[in-house]
């Protein structure tokens, strides 16, 4: 058995990549619960990573691994995390239980639907929701519990999202709240073994990766000194841009309206300038951040002082042909007009009884023009009642009248008398008024607004384009990396190298000041969605770039492509760069480390694929084929190695936050089939085909799609707890 057992044990592997990616469909169709009977909780399920473990220990023997300590070890982690998640789902004991305010429980009702007593008993002091400075959005939902053991003694503790509570090996993790907060639910895990003994697996794996990574009789370090490669690499980028039409709307002068940009408003959950909004609404309505050389603020303060000019602006976005066709429209840009007939019967009204994601995206479009006209989403008047910061809309019914007199005149009528101005064209007058409302703003607001400092950064970060300048640069490094690899003068060789390095350092100074001033903007890491995570990505793919530079022109060049490729499929696929307040969920300092490993990990297997595309297109040439394939074994490791220590960083967080190291959430299952994916052409002892470098390079290919599954797929089609990114 012994030469075929490579072999079973591939068999096995892809069997249960098989097994898990249907697992995920399944789930999506069916629901959670028939998804874990048929797969996650099965016992043939659990059958099958036994064998794959015990089997793949017995190889590690066969093959006298031992005699290479961190190569044995990392194997051996791998084991132990799987001995823990068996403990776990053999001895571990969840359910959940209903707290309400000053009534003690001590019971729980188990998952199967019956209860068992707590040796304790727990209850609900108070519930606190705390809300982000100035605003109604939640930054997190607060228990306080105390627990009374059988002897007496009593302990107070605090739970919520992001921290759970342990007693007398129970763990307790905030799951929901009655609203009115006189009543909490809690899940209730009992794991006293399985936590433990995962938890050091993942130590031991880490210590092991390490070890491996610095040890000096690996392979993978004497693939590191073959490293001293020079190539030629081949990729076209192409973008088009719509092209724009005449138009001429009234809009207030820019100064004015740079000046009302200023002004605090409640928008998205969050206290913004008026210009973040401006440019987000600009954005979503047209795809751009301005509009026939109007900048954003002029667009939106048009749309709300000169509602008739701008209804009649072809200037919303309708890329979909069946829509057109219900406005009976040929352009992709229509007017508000555009969807209303002449006796003002909404077009749309019909198809809204069973809509298309193209008829609600042009419905929504729609409804916040619409709003625009009515002023409904200035929300630039604070009102500091109780300790909060309420927002209200000027002139709106439901200001309190239980406020001083002045005060409310300023808030019902204000923005009317500013109408006035503009109507008669006082700009001077109204650069007053704005002062005012600065002013007002500022008395209200006092330490709950936004600081000077973060607001300045944000206003500086609103005149940066994202993605689309620094991505047109990239690709005209790499054409430039390009010929430098296939001239043949050394003084345009020496130009051109400059002019790349150059280029290099200011793309990542760039792309730096961009994701520090999100930061800053944002008050917490720019790590909480899809868009900051490309950025995140381009931004490890740069670094990845500079710090090979010396060593591998030809590596440089695809971390540089793959920047480019990153920021340009951001910018393509419309992606709005909102800043929104970090969800309570993700408020932890366990994200930093996770979604930077992840992403370090996804912009090392992109380097990897461009490589082994590079090598595809010179498949006849096998000195080139052979070189890009130590290429390829050099990047290979290290990614495999930065995903394996997001996945587990991720385990941990979920651990010490929700109770559960692992939930076979979709995000979860497909990451980890990625991992077992591109773990097979590291073991090409025993599996000797990938020494092939045609067969590497193609397998390296078709490994990519796992990749785009688990980036984009989950979040588009299988959905789950991970598909806020």
């Amino acid at each position: 058995m012994r030469p075929y057992l490579p072999r079973i044990i591939l068999w096995l592997v892809l069997t249960m990549i098989g097994w898990l990616a249907a697992a995920t469909v399944i789930e999506r169709v069916c629901g959670s619960e028939v998804a874990n009977a048929l797969a996650y909780h099965s016992w043939l399920f659990v059958a099958l990573w036994a064998i794959i473990g015990v089997l793949g220990f017995a190889l590690c023997f066969t093959r006298r691994l031992y005699r290479k300590p961190a190569a044995f070890v990392l194997h051996v982690a791998l084991l132990i995390i799987l001995a823990g998640a068996a403990l776990t789902w053999t001895t571990a004991i969840n359910g959940k239980t209903q707290l309400l305010t000053g009534n003690p429980v001590c019971s729980f009702e188990k998952n199967d639907g019956s209860n068992m007593a707590l040796p304790f008993s727990i209850s609900l002091e108070r519930f606190d929701m705390q809300c982000y400075a100035g605003t109604q959005t939640p930054s997190a939902f607060v228990a306080h519990v105390s627990f009374t053991s059988q002897n007496g003694k009593t302990k107070r503790a605090d739970i919520s999202l992001n921290h759970i509570v342990s007693f007398e090996g129970y763990r307790f993790c905030l799951m929901g709240y009655e609203q009115g907060g006189n009543g909490v639910s809690l899940n209730v895990r009992h794991d006293p073994y399985g936590i433990a003994v995962t938890h050091f697996g993942y130590l031991l794996l880490l210590v092991a990766m390490i070890a491996y990574l610095l040890s000096r009789r690996t392979r993978y370090r004497q693939v590191i000194k073959r490293l001293n490669i020079k190539t030629v690499a081949m990729i076209l980028l192409f973008l088009s841009l719509p092209s724009l039409a005449e138009a001429n709307p009234k809009v207030l002068p820019k100064a004015i309206a740079d000046d009302f940009g200023k002004v605090f408003v409640m928008y998205n959950g969050r206290i913004c300038p008026f210009e973040t909004m401006a440019r987000e609404i600009t954005v979503k309505l047209y795809g751009k951040y301005s509009y026939q050389g109007f900048n954003a603020c002029q667009v939106v303060t048009g749309w709300w002082f000169f509602y008739d000019d701008w209804a009649k602006e072809p200037m919303i976005k309708v890329k979909s042909g069946e829509v057109r066709q219900i406005l009976g429209v040929q352009s992709k840009y229509v007017s508000l007009n555009d969807f209303f007939d002449e006796r003002r019967n909404y077009l749309l009204q019909e198809s809204l009884a069973t809509p298309s994601k193209d008829v609600l995206d042009a419905n929504e479009k729609c409804q916040v023009a619409t709003a625009l006209g009515l002023g409904s989403l200035f929300r630039v008047m604070p009102l500091h009642r109780e300790g909060q910061l309420q927002w209200y809309v000027p002139g709106a019914l439901d200001i309190p009248t239980d406020i001083e007199e002045g005060k409310w005149a300023f808030m019902k009528n204000g923005m009317n008398y500013f109408n006035e101005l503009v109507i008669c064209n006082k700009w001077e007058e109204c650069r007053i008024f704005i002062g005012k409302l600065h002013q007002f703003q500022e008395r209200e607001g006092g330490d709950l607004l936004p600081s000077r400092y973060r607001i300045q950064a944000e206003l500086f970060y609103n005149r940066m384009e994202a993605n689309l300048p620094c991505a047109i640069l990239l690709v005209i490094v790499g054409i430039l990396s390009l010929i430098m690899s296939i001239t043949k003068y050394e003084y345009s060789k020496r130009l051109i190298k400059i002019v790349v390095i150059v280029a290099l350092v200011g793309s990542f100074i760039y792309l730096s000041l961009l994701l520090t001033l999100r930061w800053i903007a944002s008050a917490h890491l720019p790590m909480s969605n899809g868009f900051e995570t490309m950025q995140l990505m381009a931004w490890c793919a740069l670094v990845f770039s500079l710090v090979f530079y010396h060593k591998s022109h030809f590596l440089a060049t695809l971390g540089t492509l793959a920047a480019a490729f990153t920021l340009l499929v951001s910018y393509i696929s419309g992606a709005n760069p909102a800043i929104t307040p970090l969800m309570p969920v993700l408020n932890s300092p366990w994200l930093c480390l996770h979604v930077a490993m992840v992403m370090l990990a996804y912009a090392l297997l992109t380097v990897l694929t461009l490589n082994s595309l590079v090598a595809l297109l010179f498949h006849k040439r096998l000195d080139v084929i052979e070189r890009l394939h130590t290429i390829g074994q050099a990047v290979l490791l290290p990614a495999v190695f930065c995903l394996t220590a997001g996945i587990f960083i991720g385990a941990v967080w979920a651990g010490v936050s929700w109770g559960s190291y692992w939930s076979w959430d979709p995000k979860e299952t497909w990451a980890l089939i990625t991992l077992l994916v591109y773990a097979m052409p590291l073991h090409d002892n025993s599996l000797p085909k990938f020494r092939r470098p045609l067969l590497f390079h193609l397998y390296i290919v078709c490994a990519f799609f796992s990749v785009i599954i688990t980036y984009w797929g989950v979040n588009n089609l299988l959905g789950g707890m991970h598909s806020y990114a």
